[in-house]
């Protein structure tokens, strides 16, 4: 299992208290011993940890009716588009593969539990799931609900998928669990092998992908490197929450009127607050921008006009400007190095 004490967006425990009542379970009894209330799980600026979500999932298993399958039930709620830009960066990716390695690497902006690994050296390969640390009946929801996930992710990625194609191989040594993960998502069952893992059909991982759309790729995984930096960087609380809202919203114009509402401040109020940190929302923005057009320019091999579009500038020539005023060189000297590195690897 990943660090404890990691933080993520609080949607995971907000989908598990939504879908509680459902199994005659209140979303209160979800958030014992957590530390939390269900209005935390609506608030922009919340995270919680990775204890605190295996401790609602606990809560939740005590509670509600003792049958098998309760985690496939609850990651049929979890379609990609609940992911934001991770789950849009796999879905454009070119190939099986760089899509599992996108979902790998950038773990950390999912809703993921277990540490996920790709064996290759295997053979078939092996997708890994290290749930050390989980009860016994958190780890077989787990593993349920991830199963269940990239069985939603898979659909979308390719046509006519089937989960019949892989096979999972499970610690899980209960039947009655084996038998309800193959009735209810079609994949063949070992249990009471030494680790958990699905084996991957050796022609799958090099497979293209229909929806490869390298500039979205490249735009998508941009972000999701922004968003990851954001946890290292100092940034000022409300710097760091406008600054996260702008990139999840980059492809949607965002203005402050829509941060804001996002925030659940007023407009004046988040001026204000910006104001106090020596910011604004503009220069946010601007830096979003330009942050995103720098990547477009170094990996995807797009022309400056279309950075420049893309990044919502309707003059290149602004574009231009106000790239060279931030890094100190001009769009088409980066575009020129990277192609460069690109011809010499």
């Amino acid at each position: 299992m990943k660090n404890a004490s990691q933080k993520r967006s609080p949607g995971s425990v907000r989908i598990l208290c939504e879908a509680a009542p459902s199994y005659n379970v209140e979303a209160e009894q979800c958030l014992e011993g957590t530390g939390l209330v269900t209005f935390d799980l609506y608030s922009s600026d919340m995270k919680v940890t990775l204890a605190q979500e295996v401790t609602a999932i606990g809560n939740f298993l005590k509670y509600a009716p003792n049958r098998p399958g309760l985690g496939v039930e609850i990651g049929r709620r979890y379609r990609p588009e609940v992911f934001g830009i991770w789950g849009y960066a796999i879905l454009s990716s070119p190939t099986f593969r760089a899509s599992l390695k996108t979902a790998i690497d950038y773990a950390n902006l999912s809703f993921i539990i277990a540490t996920v690994g790709l064996d290759e050296l295997h053979d078939p390969p092996l997708l890994t799931f290290d749930t050390s640390g989980l009860s016994p009946r958190v780890k077989s929801f787990v593993l349920e609900r991830h199963l269940t996930v990239l069985a939603n992710f898979s659909a979308q990625l390719l046509p006519k998928f089937s989960l019949s194609d892989f096979t999972f191989l499970t610690t899980l040594d209960d039947p009655d669990v084996a038998a309800a993960i193959e009735s209810m998502l079609g994949i063949s069952v070992m249990p009471g092998r030494p680790r958990d893992a699905i084996a991957l059909p050796k022609d799958l991982l090099d497979r293209p992908l229909p929806q490869h759309d390298p500039a979205v790729m490249e735009y998508c995984l941009g972000q999701c490197r922004n968003l990851l930096n954001l946890e290292d960087r100092p940034y000022p609380k409300w710097t760091a929450q406008v600054r996260e809202a702008t990139l999840l919203e980059m492809g949607n114009d965002p203005t402050i009127g829509t941060v804001a509402a996002k925030l659940g401040v007023t407009e004046r109020t988040l001026r204000r607050r910006l104001s106090e940190e020596s910011t604004s929302f503009r220069q946010i923005l601007v830096d979003a921008r330009l942050a995103i057009g720098h990547e477009l320019l170094k990996t995807a091999g797009l022309d400056v006009t279309t950075v420049a579009w893309r990044t919502g500038y309707s003059e290149p020539s602004s574009f231009v400007r106000a790239f060279t005023k931030k890094y100190n060189y001009s769009p088409g000297s980066l575009k020129k190095d990277a192609a460069h590195n690109r011809v010499s690897a």
